[in-house]
């Protein structure tokens, strides 16, 4: 019984060298975890993108399957293509739902700009690098400038039933670890 509280207290009290310091802490764990190494390999540029992934064809668990290639990329021709994209929202929903955007035709992938482009010319880079990674052209961006869905997200994407049949994103049906 001595040993078990003379065990309690040493643990609690007598052992003292906790750092009291957060900062310190946190530089100790970046160096002991080795994060700095880690974050480097981030691209910082498409994780400032904030996507909204909705799935309007009839595959289950598409937007899950997409946002988690957003997120961790994928890999073409033994070259690993990276995400690193901010997934704010995966959904899947009918063909004669309604978003904030209008009526959405669910036949065919749409990518919805909510950024003002004028306004923030460097978000042109951001959506050339996002139309690189998917493998889809201009041709199928919209622009909808609403001051709600601009305080939600930058880009939503709209998987219809042609979402593999251009564009890179039929890639993903190899998951990365």
């Amino acid at each position: 019984m001595a040993l078990i509280i003379y065990s309690i207290i040493s643990h609690n009290f007598l052992n003292q060298k906790k750092e009291n310091h957060s900062r310190e802490w946190n530089r100790n764990q970046i160096k002991e975890l080795n994060l700095e190494e880690l974050y480097k390999l981030k691209n910082l540029e498409h994780h400032d993108v904030r996507l909204w992934i909705l799935n309007s064809s009839t595959q289950n668990g598409l937007a899950a399957k997409i946002a988690e290639c957003l997120l961790k990329g994928y890999y073409e021709n033994d070259k690993h293509i990276k995400g690193d994209y901010n997934i704010l929202k995966q959904d899947n929903y009918n063909k004669i739902d309604q978003y904030d955007m209008g009526y959405m035709n669910g036949l065919k992938t749409e990518i919805f700009v909510h950024v003002d482009t004028i306004s923030y010319p460097k978000f042109k880079e951001h959506l050339k690098e996002f139309l690189s990674f998917t493998g889809y052209g201009h041709d199928i961006v919209k622009y909808n400038y609403q001051k709600k869905l601009y305080e939600e997200r930058d880009i939503t994407i709209i998987l219809g039933e042609d979402w593999d049949e251009t564009g890179n994103l039929i890639q993903c049906d190899n998951p990365i670890n």
